[in-house]
């Protein structure tokens, strides 16, 4: 009997010492009882049992009175513990910000922001944020929306500042790195991946875009896109990874069918209508050349490799359709090309001015040094273009493209295309850019001249950070256009013509007239 009281008085104990409490948005949480089923509750006389799971209780600031509680699990009652609630507190607030990484790419960055108080709902607390001193608009919803476009490169101090109804004040700084531009990309040599970062790796399979991440510097896939990533997330121009590839030599110079994976090694002219077939592959060794001639067609479903050196020429046409991939590296073309609904396009080093390119559907398209009067690239999901000279480039509905180190007299960006250009220049004597459509363009490190710089139209979008555009006209926007300038020049006889649009800008020179017609927003940041 005593060993059964001393027991009992342990228990009694050790449940006391685990009971606690706190306060959460005017809510007296009990804590300590999660393995009881139920709890008998006694305040100022009068009791109630309740789950365990609801022994969250709204309760007044300043009301001090001691609880008795009965624990409860499977019907039988342990011994009552008393627990005094003192309610005069009122600690600061615990605000807490969740930064996804000290390194951030530039675009629009939300924040979820956690916060709680003894007594106030986190709707009700009231915030100060600064962004390097400067005061920026306060969370809403639980999320600070902050946009790096906006912002210099470099480390970025970010304070907020939180205060509850009874003026207790909690005081954070975070601190985070924008990093405006992508890494270099990867080198290629020996059939390996030779760089230290995490890489990214793009395939095509089952008819839609793959990727995964890894530092290997073998691929199992025979063929990819290979991008390296900085800490920022910010990625690469890509590499062709390729595994060499050696097959039978095709010996007849008269193609008239292509029913296996081959290669071609001297002079071949296509017969009527031939087929590189699904899954194989025909490559065009260096020095040898493939002649379509006129009537004649070429129809890529396999692959079809060009090596440095190879030519194709002839007026009949290379078609790359349904699964097709063409790959060419130094290569010279100088024939009709449709692509339309192929897989994977890759072109280096390539001079197309005496050929006539289609690029109509594609998943993954890459140009490298590639060279054209006239380059037209419809519905291609995932695109590419660095250190490339157009005379006229036309992006239509281009989900994901990235332009770098190229230059061009007009760009043209329409259809809902989404455009990223670095460290480009655009030189026209009519308008030098165009973006329209619901279509977004956002420009980097560049220079642009015409007699109209860019013209935004029908519900688009252009944003420009250290960029210089230099027109008669800058910039003419219209049909609710959206115009974001950063650290810019926009000069011009007219540096801004905008009718039904909104212009914001931060640390950007306007020099040069502005014209405002209907409904019109300029806000400085």
């Amino acid at each position: 009997m005593r060993n059964l009281t001393l027991f009992l008085l342990f228990t009694s104990c050790l449940v006391l010492a685990a009971v606690s409490y706190q306060f959460k948005n005017s809510q007296l949480l009990i804590v300590g009882l999660e393995t009881y089923d139920e709890v008998e509750l006694e305040i100022d006389g009068k009791k109630v049992i309740l789950p365990v799971s609801q022994l969250n209780i709204p309760w007044r600031k300043n009301y001090n009175t001691t609880l008795v509680l009965t624990p409860i699990k499977n019907g039988v009652r342990a011994s009552p513990v008393r627990l005094y609630i003192d309610a005069s507190k009122d600690r600061a607030p615990k605000v807490r910000l969740k930064v996804p990484s000290y390194y951030v790419p530039l675009g629009k960055l939300t924040l979820e922001v956690f916060a709680e108080d003894d007594w106030d709902d986190p709707e009700s607390l009231r915030y100060n944020v600064y962004l390097d001193g400067v005061r920026i608009d306060p969370p809403k919803g639980g999320k600070l929306l902050l946009d790096t476009f906006f912002m210099h490169s470099g480390e970025r101090r970010l304070r907020i500042v939180c205060r509850d109804s009874g003026s207790n004040v909690v005081d954070q700084t975070y601190r985070f790195f924008v990093v405006p531009t992508p890494p270099r990309p990867p080198q290629f040599s020996q059939g390996r991946i030779v760089s230290d970062r995490t890489h990214r790796v793009y395939i095509v399979q089952d008819g839609s875009i793959e990727t995964y991440e890894t530092k290997s510097s073998n691929l199992e896939e025979q063929l990819a896109f290979v991008c390296d990533l900085d800490a920022a997330s910010n990625e690469s121009i890509p590499v062709l990874y390729y595994k060499e590839m050696e097959f039978l030599q095709h010996q007849n110079p008269i193609l008239m069918n292509l029913n296996d994976s081959c290669s071609l090694s001297s002079e071949h002219t296509v017969f009527g209508r031939v087929v590189v077939p699904p899954e194989q592959t025909v490559i065009l060794k260096a020095g040898s050349t493939l002649r379509i001639n006129s009537g004649c067609e070429l129809i890529v479903r396999g692959t079809l490799l060009l090596e440095r050196g190879a030519k194709v020429t002839g007026s009949g046409n290379l078609l790359v359709v349904e699964s097709g991939k063409l790959i060419a590296t130094g290569a010279t073309i100088e024939t009709n090309v449709s692509v339309d609904g192929a897989t994977t396009l890759w072109l280096s080093d390539v001079d197309l001015s005496k050929a006539k390119l289609e690029i109509n559907r594609s998943f993954l398209t890459a140009l490298k040094n590639v060279k054209a009067s006239q380059m037209i690239i419809d519905n291609v999901r995932k695109l590419w273009i660095d250190s490339s000279n157009f005379g006229t480039l036309e992006l239509l509905n281009c989900g994901d493209a990235i332009i770098m180190n190229s230059k061009m007299s007009q760009l043209k960006v329409s259809r809902g295309s989404r455009v990223r250009m670095y460290s480009c220049s655009i030189y026209s004597t009519k308008t030098a850019v165009s973006v329209s459509d619901l279509s977004i363009l956002e420009t980097i490190d560049s220079w642009i001249s015409g007699k109209i710089g860019v013209n935004v139209e029908n519900f688009s979008k252009l944003r420009v950070r250290s960029t210089q555009i230099n027109a008669d006209t800058a910039v003419v926007a219209s049909g609710y256009s959206v115009i974001d300038s950063f650290a810019s020049v926009l000069a011009g006889t007219k540096a801004l013509q905008l009718r039904d649009a909104k212009f914001t800008f931060s640390k950007t020179q306007v020099l040069g007239g502005t014209e405002k017609f209907g409904l019109v927003e300029v806000n400085e940041k």
